[in-house]
């Protein structure tokens, strides 16, 4: 299938430092013809079982304004066609093999979309690497992912090139030279259907290893577009939304929400580097035409921009304006990945009118529960709603080797069809109040009308493997009757859900990602001046729980937290790295000689208190 346009080549820009290539798009409208009798063949292909992949979505709206990064403004039909060029490339390296891992990393920015769909316009899966992560941690992915290929910016090109050297794998690095003149090109689709698409993977997405080392969480394309079609439902995303993206994109929360969701309803991304207070509220604020309408971050973003704002903006008429605007904007302000407190919940709301829909979800389930999209009234704090369409969830007891269900709430299955009535392109987009049907298949409440127990989760929108390991009957991860234990405590009344915590202790929720105090402190230990460590999650404001080490040294020794940073930075993303530490001469234990964490922290928690 082909469409005849006018598109940029944007091969060159690919790998290239951003400011050799630079773009224009148009303030004048274009005038937007679907083609219908393509839209018809995709809506077959899913009746029939195929899945439409993100990328030839893209051919349903090339002339639309995809994504717009510090350097550029990209069309769809820019994006498609850059990819286009590289996946040949691909192609050609792995001697047109398919559903091989391709580890790569990117800046947020284009270039990230555009490897992206061209690992997957090759039919091979995608494993997004972070430059936050030190070597020996890439060189696990790499290897655990059994990745064929690796593909780098330049930017990268110190951080991978050594490592690929090492391991033997081929390197993808940037030694363009096409010049970026705008000439005649054809969009060309690719030669997979639509129903190989339906059968396979698309991309890992690691965990951060939090019970044991990182595993990659296997996302198979259908799975991708049930999230993806369960996201549009329930949170009405539309073509006409300029989201903000400034979400990392090695997990599912920059990948699902911020992402693919977005371009698979040919809406337009800002995307940025990363995250800075500043910059997030230069945005929010902005005079530009296409305004900024949809947010998504971690309640630590929402922290710091409160207390930027009230630094910022502190008489009342700048802060009236602030609150006029971004009520008049935002059209959602999504926050998850850690707890939400109350006070943050209530400060944003006073500052921007807006009441933040929480949601929970994790790598191997992407989005699970949500509040409500419509009505506001049914945003409640600290709670995270109910199952999104395409998962089921669970609470249950687990008592000597056996399950007993609480409380059983279904949500139904996502349409899959592509509707641009729903995507607004037809100007007869409608909002219902509720449009996520669920119902409640057994309970066993307390007294106080309440269940509390581990939260279960199933169905097609939820992962069923991990990466290079074989499902096992004896496994810890699945039931017997295939639900996923999410190793969270929740609790179910008057209708929704409330997250109550790990049912680990040695599981730290921090600024939006989980780390495993077993793994911190199996780094920490390996410093020459530590003779023993307790890793604790404390309670913050901010980041709902730091990071913090109770150390006990060797004889003679001395250290300094800025010196253990220094060290177990070597083998520890910055995330990991604990904010507090107290120095004991002796660290408690129980009889059988473990760490008595429950004493250690009442002897040491004050101290370790995170002090701004």
């Amino acid at each position: 299938m082909e469409i005849s346009m006018r598109s940029v080549r944007l091969l060159n820009r690919l790998f290239r430092k951003p400011l050799s290539f630079s773009r224009t798009i148009s303030n004048t409208a274009v005038k937007e013809e679907i083609n219908a009798e393509l839209l018809n063949s995709f809506n077959h292909d899913i009746k029939k079982g195929g899945v439409v992949p993100v990328f030839r979505r893209a051919l349903l709206f090339p002339t639309r304004v995809a994504l717009q990064d510090d350097f550029a403004t990209y069309t769809y039909a820019d994006l498609y066609d850059a990819a286009t060029a590289l996946s040949k490339e691909i192609a050609a390296l792995l001697l047109g093999e398919t559903e091989r891992s391709i580890c790569y990393m990117c800046n947020n920015d284009a270039n990230h979309v555009i490897v992206q769909w061209a690992i997957w316009m090759t039919g091979n899966i995608a494993v997004p690497l972070t430059p936050l992560h030190p070597e020996e941690m890439l060189k696990y992915f790499i290897m655990d992912s059994d990745s064929k290929l690796i593909i780098c910016a330049n930017d990268f090109e110190k951080v991978l090139k050594p490592i690929a050297k090492e391991l033997s794998k081929p390197i993808l690095l940037s030694n363009r030279s096409e010049n970026s003149e705008e000439k005649k090109t054809v969009l060309q689709d690719v030669d997979l259907t639509n129903k190989w698409y339906g059968d396979n993977e698309a991309m890992l997405i690691y965990t951060s290893g939090t019970t044991s080392k990182p595993k990659g969480v296997v996302w198979s394309h259908r799975m991708l577009s049930i999230q993806i079609a369960a996201l549009h439902t329930a949170w009405k995303y539309s073509a006409h939304d300029v989201v903000l993206h400034t979400l990392p994109l090695h997990h599912i929360h920059g990948q699902l929400n911020s992402l693919n969701a977005t371009m698979a309803a040919g809406a337009r991304i800002r995307m940025l580097p990363k995250f800075t207070s500043h910059t997030v509220w230069a945005k929010l604020l902005d005079s530009d035409k296409a305004k900024v309408s949809v947010f998504h971050g971690v309640p630590s973003m929402y922290s710091k921009l409160a207390a930027d704002y009230d630094k910022m903006f502190s008489d009342s008429k700048t802060a009236a304006y602030v609150k006029s605007t971004l009520s008049s904007r935002m059209r959602l302000m999504c926050a998850g990945s850690a707890p939400l407190p109350e006070s943050l919940f209530k400060k944003w709301e006073e500052i921007s009118g807006l009441k933040l829909l929480e949601r929970y979800g994790m790598s191997e389930v992407g989005m699970a529960l949500s509040n409500p999209y419509r009505p506001l009234e049914g945003r409640l704090v600290g709670r995270v709603g109910v199952p999104l369409p395409g998962v089921s969830a669970r609470i249950a007891e687990f008592k000597d080797n056996m399950m007993e269900t609480l409380v059983d709430v279904t949500g139904d299955m996502p349409d899959l069809q592509i509707s641009l009535d729903k995507l607004g392109l037809t100007g007869s987009q409608s909002i219902k109040e509720f449009d996520n049907d669920w119902k409640v298949n057994e309970t066993k409440l307390t007294d106080n009308d309440v269940c509390e127990g581990e939260l279960l989760l199933k169905g097609p929108a939820v992962f069923t493997r991990y990466w290079n390991r074989a499902p096992s009957a004896f496994s810890s991860d699945f039931t017997s009757d295939g639900w996923f234990r999410t190793g969270d405590m929740a609790s179910f009344s008057q209708g929704t859900f409330k997250i109550m915590g790990r049912t680990s202790v040695d599981i730290i929720k921090t600024g939006g990602y989980k780390v495993s105090a077993l793994q911190v402190e199996s780094a920490l230990l390996e410093h020459p001046d530590i003779s023993d460590v307790a890793v604790l999650g404390i309670p913050d404001q901010h980041y709902g729980e730091i990071v913090s080490a109770v150390v006990a040294l060797k004889e003679g020794r001395s250290l300094t937290l800025r010196e253990l940073k220094d060290e177990a930075g070597k083998r520890l993303a910055p995330y990991q790295l604990p904010k507090t530490m107290v120095i004991v001469d002796q660290m408690p234990r129980n009889a059988m000689g473990k760490l008595d964490k429950k004493l250690i922290r009442q002897q040491f928690g004050e101290k370790l208190v995170f002090k701004q």
